[in-house]
């Protein structure tokens, strides 16, 4: 295996003067390719903070990260955004799904905006929302389906763009305990059988037990790897 991201005395301060809050605090961790990751710890301990930094949607104020061999830290915002669309794929806990656009359409999104055609976003689409479950749910929108079926959308929505890695944020923060486990289910396979690299943000330890290492995070800093 290799270093899929290797991150380096990582500190993401927020606020100005005598208002700043330290909420990283020299965070060192490399993730190989293949690894199933959780990060754990309790609720203000930086979790979701350390995984905007990981999956370059934030910025850390000190440090250095290399992600898929790139010096992220580096890139202008159009670049990081070039990047993020051809290398990461995103789960959030509340969907982030378009309440406008279809199954489809909220799949196909990601692929069309890095400028794949449209025939082609449409079909692999179909095919990523065939693999979660949701044939026959191609033209509901989001409003139309359940929760579970909402986050199978949007994990068909970060698989279409062939990632390297998926980030998970609390995946199953908004879902019953079947669906919950569904997802989990489903992000195993994918795992397992696909050799897919997955960071995830989890409350919840039972969800953690298929993934390859858990990282605890405490007051900032990683106590645990």
């Amino acid at each position: 295996m290799s270093a899929l991201i290797e991150a380096r005395n990582i500190h993401r301060k927020f606020g100005k003067g005598d208002l700043i809050t330290h909420v990283l605090k020299g965070i060192d961790v490399t993730i190989e390719e293949g690894e199933f990751v959780a990060i754990m710890g309790k609720s203000g301990a930086g979790k979701s903070t350390l995984m905007y930094q990981l999956s370059v949607l934030d910025t850390p104020t000190e440090g250095e990260l290399l992600v898929n061999d790139t010096d992220v830290l580096t890139l202008n915002e159009r670049e990081a955004t070039d990047f993020r669309l051809q290398t990461l794929g995103y789960v959030f806990q509340d969907y982030a799904l378009v309440p406008d656009l279809s199954a489809q359409e909220n799949v196909m999104m990601p692929l069309l905006m890095r400028g794949d055609d449209w025939q082609e976003s449409k079909d692999t689409a179909n095919r990523m929302l065939d693999n979660v479950g949701l044939e026959g749910k191609y033209p509901n929108l989001p409003g139309e389906l359940s929760g579970g079926e909402q986050q199978r959308v949007a994990v068909a929505r970060a698989l279409a763009g062939q990632p390297k890695i998926i980030f998970a944020d609390e995946p199953t923060a908004n879902l019953d305990s079947i669906s919950g486990t569904q997802i989990i289910d489903l992000l195993t396979c994918l795992h397992r059988e696909e050799g897919q690299t997955i960071v995830m943000v989890t409350h919840e330890p039972e969800y953690a037990e298929p993934c390859d290492r858990i990282i605890y995070l405490e007051d900032g800093q990683i106590v645990q790897k």
